[in-house]
């Protein structure tokens, strides 16, 4: 096709449509800008869900990285010299900032009647200084009652609702309703017993196993250990706009060579099943969207194609080429589609997104949101073009094919 036939095209399409019927063409824009807006906000929403939740693990279980007691040449349950560790990752550019834990395991005693009967859970322990861990997880930002102070003394604790019970949780092991200055009794592996005072407990559904965990001071943790300056694991926070976290795992692997280096991708479990699903989910919404908006082109350039026949007829009767007549058509698609778009992006980011700003949706993780990348627009603007290019050739190849006499006469 030469620059005429194409001139032709554009016109012969640009009269089709300003002489259509308008409330035609208004209400395929509108079809077509719910079908773009549906492929935007599903997807969106999904990829919102899944953000929310790797958001929560990374901030409340996990960091971006865990540093684990060296494997090889033999295991050892600790690492030592962690606040030496910690110093050198922290010269790392972008590494914004390093928390110890010691990971201990308890169980727990709590008689709520104070009648000498006691309820009894086993659950995970964690030491930290609250002081460092705010600075790399949020887990405090989740309290429902109580507090978790920098300062939280030897004999005292702050429990998960998924252990202490109540807080709308419903767990089929739990301490059955503890509450804020109640004690509660820990026996640890060593066999080890303490007494504790419960100053906190907070509420997180989408971190893992962290919703059933209890927190100690490091001191205490040291004391029940009988170590000192020592690590179960070492949490690290970085910008991952200043590099990828396969970046920052070799260069703290080249710091310490001896440890183990895991990234926080590596813990997610059933949670990286479940975004899994939602990506997946995504994708389908995806598909299916592009095809009711093809569909949906298809059959509008089949209609008008239909109702215009015999105009087409006269058109190849007086010298016009099958090929310009396709290609008004898919003009006349691509027209649509353009608007179509255009609409659903307007809708989109000046409607829905401050709409959820203002009144955003409670998620388990926080507050739902809409979250899209550049290239995933790109790609879903795309994917809607290439599927009008096709729904409007397809109808007009099939009409413009006719005989000439066939489509003047009907």
């Amino acid at each position: 096709m030469n620059g005429t036939d194409l001139k032709t095209a554009f016109f012969v399409a640009y009269k089709t449509i300003t002489r259509g019927n308008k409330s035609t063409a208004v209400f395929t824009v509108f079809i077509l800008s719910l079908s773009f807006f549906n492929l935007m906000f599903v997807s969106g929403f999904l990829n919102g869900f899944s953000d929310g939740i790797m958001r929560s693990m990374i901030d409340n279980s996990t960091a971006h990285i865990i540093v684990m007691p060296q494997e090889e040449p033999t295991v050892k349950e600790f690492i030592l010299n962690q606040e030496k560790v910690r110093a050198q990752i922290g010269t790392i550019p972008g590494v914004i900032g390093t928390a110890r834990h010691y990971q201990l395991g308890g169980s727990f005693a709590y008689d709520k009647e104070k009648m000498g009967e006691f309820k009894r859970v086993s659950a995970p322990v964690v030491g930290v200084t609250q002081s460092e861990e705010k600075k790399i997880l949020t887990v405090y930002k989740n309290i429902v009652s109580g507090e978790f102070p920098d300062d939280l003394k030897n004999d005292e604790i702050v429990l998960g609702a998924n252990l202490s019970g109540g807080f709308g949780t419903k767990q089929t092991s739990d301490l059955g309703g503890a509450i804020v200055g109640d004690e509660v009794q820990v026996t640890y592996s060593n066999g080890i017993t303490r007494t504790y005072t419960i100053r906190g407990i907070f509420k997180i559904s989408m971190g893992g196993s962290v919703g059933g965990t209890a927190f100690i001071s490091a001191e205490e943790a040291e004391s029940i250990l009988s170590v000192y300056d020592n690590a179960s694991e070492i949490m690290v926070r970085m910008d991952l706009g200043r590099g990828t976290l396969d970046e920052y795992a070799e260069q703290i692997g080249a710091i310490a060579p001896n440890l183990k280096i895991e990234k926080y991708t590596n813990r997610l479990s059933t949670v990286g099943i479940l975004v899994d699903a939602f990506d997946i989910i995504a994708v389908i919404v995806t598909v299916i969207s592009i095809i009711v908006a093809a569909i949906t082109i298809f059959v509008m350039i089949y209609v008008n194609a239909v109702n215009k026949r015999r105009q087409i007829g006269i058109l190849k009767a007086i010298g016009i080429k099958e090929s310009i007549i396709e290609v008004s058509y898919v003009l006349q698609s691509l027209f649509y589609v353009t608007l179509g778009t255009m609409l659903g992006l307007l809708i989109v980011f000046s409607l829905v997104v401050p709409l959820l700003q203002m009144r955003p949706i409670p998620m388990p993780f926080g507050s739902a949101s809409l979250v899209y990348t550049p290239i995933e627009i790109f790609i879903n603007i795309i994917s809607l073009t290439i599927s009008g290019i096709f729904a409007g050739f397809i109808p007009a190849k099939m009409v413009a094919r006719q005989n000439i006499l066939r489509s003047i006469w009907g």
